[in-house]
């Protein structure tokens, strides 16, 4: 008997363990916690307006003149330089002599393992390049409400639009016993596929098992220059999507006979390009 996952076949008796399991749920989301509208300019760089900060005026009594101002360019570009990669070898025996479709579950795998470290670099962005809260107070169900008060009305102050939290399992765990009925799960949603989320104080958490205290992760500057960034002590991050940019270029997704075995390998690469850019839209709340 098989267990289907997805797209892969996994035979029951190889192991109790669906590899499912083993990778984290996606935070990341088009149009909701991340935009990726972009142009491409003459050279083929691929540009991003920047997050307009306030450009309002003051009134005049009717009939006054105009008063012109310089023009401004608040398009920034963006470089795809973030490759993630991945390749794995599937000899011939294998194919021949084990009970699943072994091609379909490693390219499920390499997908997966792609998608989990893109996802890495970007919590590493929004951190690196977000603003630090300046309130290390130890989050829990009493005080939660308080601290996420505080801080969307720091970033309306600033004229953001916070609309989501990505969230450490602990403070996600004080938000669902402080909400209680006034979380509301998302249901029937592309959403709710993607990651643990729900709704509550008028903005969608989602739970980021990759926050887990301990690590570190990596992007490139734009520079090109490896960029290690300290997640270890991140509680969340409340920000409006919109103030985060992703774009994302499938270089490549084969299936190639190797030259060196008998067999294949199953290769995808992805080249992202990550910014923030507008760090007064992003707060990031650390607990050391």
């Amino acid at each position: 008997m098989a267990l289907i996952v997805g797209n892969a076949t996994v035979a029951t008796g190889m192991s109790p363990v669906v590899e499912e399991a083993l990778y984290a749920d996606d935070v990341f989301i088009d149009g909701v916690t991340f935009t990726s509208k972009h142009e491409v300019g003459n050279a083929g760089q691929i540009q991003v307006v920047k997050y307009a900060a306030d450009n309002s005026i003051e009134p005049k009594a009717p009939g006054s003149n105009f008063s012109d101002t310089n023009y401004a360019n608040n398009v920034v570009d963006i470089n795809c330089n973030n490759a993630f990669q991945k390749s794995v070898k599937v000899p011939a025996f294998y194919e021949a002599t084990m009970p699943i479709d072994v091609r379909a579950d490693r390219t499920w795998d390499v997908t997966r393992a792609v998608a989990t470290g893109r996802q890495k670099s970007g919590l590493a962005v929004l951190v690196d390049q977000g603003t630090n809260a300046a309130d290390t107070t130890a989050v829990t169900k009493s005080n939660i409400k308080d601290l996420i008060i505080n801080g969307r009305q720091a970033l309306i102050k600033k004229n953001a639009k916070p609309n989501v939290v990505i969230a450490s399992p602990e403070v996600y765990g004080a938000m669902l016993k402080a909400a209680g009925q006034e979380y509301t799960p998302a249901f029937n949603d592309r959403v709710a596929l993607e990651g643990r989320v729900g709704s509550f104080m008028g903005m969608l958490w989602f739970e980021s098992s990759l926050l887990d205290g301990t690590s570190s992760y990596k992007y490139l500057k734009a520079d090109g220059t490896a960029q290690t960034v300290d997640i270890s002590a991140v509680d969340y991050i409340l920000y409006d999507g919109n103030a985060l940019s992703i774009i994302d270029k499938l270089t490549a997704l084969r299936v190639i006979d190797s030259e060196l075995f008998v067999g294949s390998k199953i290769q995808e690469e992805i080249d992202t390009g990550f910014l923030v850019t507008n760090a007064d839209c992003v707060l990031v709340k650390f607990n050391a």
